[in-house]
């Protein structure tokens, strides 16, 4: 009845993943992406009447770099097989049932199969700690004109994984996770203004607009193989290698659009109470999403794309048995993204901000207008390039009803506020089931 259970929960989760992505946006022509305006890449540069300004070009890459790197639940059965040093056989230890969302050192187990299901819901707030439904911004329009409105996002997403491991021997296993994403996005602005060289100041025309779109369909897929390096009798030490294939429709946000490899380790313990950490280097390769504003360097090298950053992926956490059939879960998972995009704090338009003049150190071109100068005094975000860390807490339990049948319940806490961010918990749910004895 168990077995029956857990394929009848797989195959309902397997047949909502049923359509490809399907995304409603009118335009304005104003979309970077070509080929690609009826997408949600282009909701943002239209509905912001941004384009593919310095200000909001970064809202794509980030959703990106979130994306290619959501927190999924990790491929744990909640099984591991001890050593009975009194009958001198392997026995199967039910003190502890595992992680949620970080790995052990330990395997599912020789010719074991996993299957699990998860649901999780992103509803995002905050841009790099800038509310996203008051974002002002001030940029450059076209090579006579400026404008400035102030934008009003909001951007959600429902991610359903399917996860399949096998152990391939007592040492390694395999496993294949397949997201599929719901994605809803909207956008608009408001108090539009324009002002151009000759230093008319005027009312945009829309002075305001919105637009909204959704998208579905299966994102990328992720394949790992991890293997036991020191299978001791209590501490246990693993290496993987995680390969993100981009698979997802990138200019509707089902996926990253870029290739990404993770090499990483683990350290975990047996028993009751079971410590563990995981450390990680992500690299990711080339995407649409990540716009190149300089396309020619020194080298000329003239790539259109960048690549996405690069991060460095912790946790660290410990698994407690409260009982035989319930586990609490608690951990810190978190990336550093190096040279990353990210959207400055407010400042006066006229100031040092990239990509308009610079009305603090010079009174000559626009800046000698008055009208023009008055224009450059409102408040805009800027973009800059550094270090961006996601830092959340991870608090959850683990329940087994029956048999090998696991319930999963997490929240995922921001502590920092780095990134695309809900404003506060992200939930998930799951079940999973792993066959054989």
């Amino acid at each position: 009845m168990a077995k029956r259970l857990a394929v009848s929960l797989l195959f309902v989760g397997l047949l909502g993943i049923c359509l490809g992505a399907n995304a409603q946006v009118q335009i304005q022509n104003l979309c970077p992406y070509s080929g690609h305006s009826h997408s949600l890449a282009c909701l943002i540069p239209d509905a912001t009447n941004t384009g593919d300004s310095h200000n909001l070009g970064s809202f794509n890459t980030t959703v990106a770099q979130v994306l290619g790197q959501l927190p999924l639940a990790a491929p744990v059965s909640g099984f591991v097989l001890g050593f009975d040093r009194k009958l001198g056989i392997p026995v199967e230890e039910s003190q502890n049932l595992g992680s949620v969302l970080t790995e052990r050192g330990n395997t599912v187990g020789k010719h074991k199969l996993f299957v699990g299901f998860t649901a999780q819901r992103f509803v995002f707030h905050t841009i790099d700690g800038i509310n996203m439904r008051s974002i002002p911004e001030v940029f450059q329009f076209s090579s006579t004109t400026y404008g400035a409105n102030t934008s009003n996002l909001s951007a959600g997403l429902s991610q359903y994984t399917t996860i399949i491991a096998f152990g391939v021997s007592e040492r390694m296993d395999v496993s294949v996770t397949i997201p599929y994403e719901r994605v809803s996005l909207s956008g608009g602005y408001t108090n539009g203004q324009g002002a151009s060289l000759a230093g008319n100041v005027y009312t945009a025309s829309p002075a305001s607009n919105y637009l909204a779109g959704s998208a579905h369909g299966f994102g990328d897929l992720i394949l790992n193989v991890k293997g036991t390096v020191l299978n001791g009798e209590k501490n246990k030490f693993a290496a993987g290698l995680e390969t993100r294939l981009p698979t997802g429709d990138e200019f509707n946000f089902l996926g990253s659009g870029a290739l990404g490899l993770k090499p990483y380790v683990v350290f975990s313990r047996t028993g009751r109470y079971t410590p563990h950490a995981n450390f990680g280097y992500q690299w990711n390769d080339y995407s649409y999403l990540y716009i190149n504003p300089n396309p020619c360097n020194l080298a000329k090298t003239c790539n259109g794309t960048l690549r996405l950053p690069p991060s460095l992926d912790y946790s660290a956490g410990v698994d407690i048995g409260l009982a035989k059939w319930v586990t609490f879960v608690g951990d810190f998972v978190g990336q550093h993204y190096f040279n990353s995009p990210k959207l400055t704090t407010p400042v006066a338009a006229g100031g040092n901000v990239s990509g308009l003049p610079n009305c603090s150190s010079s009174t000559s071109g626009p800046c000698s207008n008055p009208a023009f100068a008055t224009f450059t005094n409102l408040k805009t975000v800027g973009l800059a390039l550094g270090g961006v860390n996601v830092d959340n807490a991870s608090l959850g339990l683990k329940i087994r009803p029956f048999g090998h049948l696991i319930l999963s319940a997490n929240a995922l806490i921001r502590l920092d506020n780095g990134g695309l961010r809900p404003d506060r918990f992200v939930p998930l749910v799951g079940v999973s089931y792993r066959f054989g004895k």
